[in-house]
C-alpha cells in the first residue's frame, strides 16, 4: 500500500512565469522537467524558469529526456534521477507529455519497485488497491 497526495499547482497565463519566484516553494531543490526538443531552450523559457527558481532560493537539476508519448523507461529514469539528486519537488515546463511524465516521475521518485507495480488493472500489480 502507498499514500498518493498530488497537490498540483499550475500557473497559467501571459506573464505568469515572472511571478514564479513569489510563490511559496514546497522545498529547496527542484527537478525541472522539459522535453528532449529544442524549443524550451531556444525560446528562453528554460533560462527564465531556472532564474525564477533561483530567485526563490531553490537549487535546480534538469531532466530533459521526455519525448512525445513518453516511454516507461524514461519516466522511471526521471523518478530515479529526482531521488538520486535529492529533489524535494518537480517542475514541469512544457506541454502535455512533459506535464504527464513529470507527475508520474514525482510519484515514482518515492516508491520502490517497477512503475507497473502502481498500475491498477490487467497490466499492473495494483499495489495501490485500497
Amino acid at each position: 500500500m502507498y499514500n498518493f497526495f498530488d497537490p498540483t499547482r499550475v500557473l497559467f497565463g501571459a506573464g505568469q512565469l515572472g511571478h514564479l519566484h513569489e510563490q511559496t516553494m514546497p522545498g529547496k531543490k527542484a527537478m525541472v522537467v522539459i522535453s528532449n526538443g529544442k524549443s524550451t531552450r531556444e525560446n528562453g523559457a528554460l533560462d527564465r524558469t531556472m532564474n525564477e527558481l533561483h530567485q526563490a532560493g531553490v537549487e535546480t537539476v534538469l531532466f530533459d529526456k521526455v519525448g512525445a508519448n513518453p516511454l516507461k523507461s524514461v519516466v522511471e529514469e526521471g523518478g530515479r534521477f529526482a531521488r538520486d539528486n535529492g529533489c524535494d519537488f518537480v517542475v514541469a515546463l512544457g506541454g502535455g507529455s512533459v506535464m504527464d511524465a513529470a507527475k508520474i516521475m514525482a510519484m515514482y521518485a518515492l516508491q520502490p519497485g517497477d512503475l507497473w507495480d502502481y498500475v491498477a488493472g490487467a497490466t499492473g500489480d495494483s499495489r495501490n488497491r485500497f
